[in-house]
């Protein structure tokens, strides 16, 4: 598989029988920023742009960047109101204060500084934003082991980790692990996350998709819970913070 045919799955995608949860997961993270949602809004690796339907109506303008042209094309032709930028995320081409709502979920672990990255979020944040800010839980993503078991990240968090990096920028930061809700129990005891964590990495991510919808039961956006403690078994780190 080419290094674009392996990168297209990063970003969810509806036409892939795959992503059928994968979809709902991110899109709940959108739901969940969405409640504090306000003014001028820009989402930071974008992809298709699915998280628009959330933040659109709440937000006064939005603006999506991601480095995909692909993606972004996908996404200008089904949310024309919005501004779609190809860029990378290190150096934001937006001029300092300039959004009240900031969103970048599973973005901060592909960044080589993760440091300048979040410094670059907090400039072009304005008075009283609110930036949501989601990763993989290293625990759960790469077994706990420092090197990543996916060959995209540069690096993944425990949570410690994460809340303390985001503090050493922001003013003030809440921290929640992302759980599946119901269907919770249940998918733990499936075939596919009883394969050893390194060995998943030996299946192509896509095919693990597509066996993972198989046998599980369709994921809803309700059933995507936010804890703000106890993040042993959380899928996703997501912080909401304040500057």
């Amino acid at each position: 598989m080419s290094l674009y045919s392996a990168r297209k799955w990063e970003a969810p995608d509806r036409n892939f029988v795959g992503h059928r949860d994968t979809l709902v997961r991110n899109m709940s993270r959108y739901h969940f920023a969405a409640a504090q949602a306000r003014g001028r809004c820009l989402d930071i690796g974008c992809g298709r742009g699915y998280g628009f339907e959330y933040l659109a109506s709440k937000c006064s303008s939005c603006v999506g960047l991601d480095v995909s042209g692909d993606f972004l094309a996908e996404a200008r032709a089904h949310f024309p109101d919005v501004s779609f930028v190809q860029h990378t995320a290190e150096e934001l081409p937006f001029d300092d204060a300039a959004f009240d709502t900031i969103t970048s979920f599973e973005v901060i672990e592909h960044v080589q500084d993760d440091g300048s990255f979040l410094r670059e979020i907090r400039r072009v944040a304005g008075l009283h934003a609110t930036v949501a800010i989601s990763t993989p839980n290293r625990a759960v993503a790469s077994g706990g082991r420092e090197r990543p078991l996916n060959k995209f990240h540069v690096r993944e968090y425990s949570p410690p980790e994460f809340q303390g990096l985001l503090e050493s920028v922001f003013t003030r930061v809440e921290l929640f692990g992302q759980f599946d809700g119901p269907a919770g129990p249940a998918a733990r005891k499936a075939l596919v996350d009883r394969i050893p964590v390194r060995l998943k990495y030996l299946i192509p991510a896509y095919v693990q998709d597509v066996i993972s919808v198989t046998i599980r039961p369709p994921l809803k956006i309700e059933d995507c819970r936010f804890e703000p403690a106890g993040f042993e078994g959380a899928h996703t780190l997501y912080a909401m913070c304040h500057t």
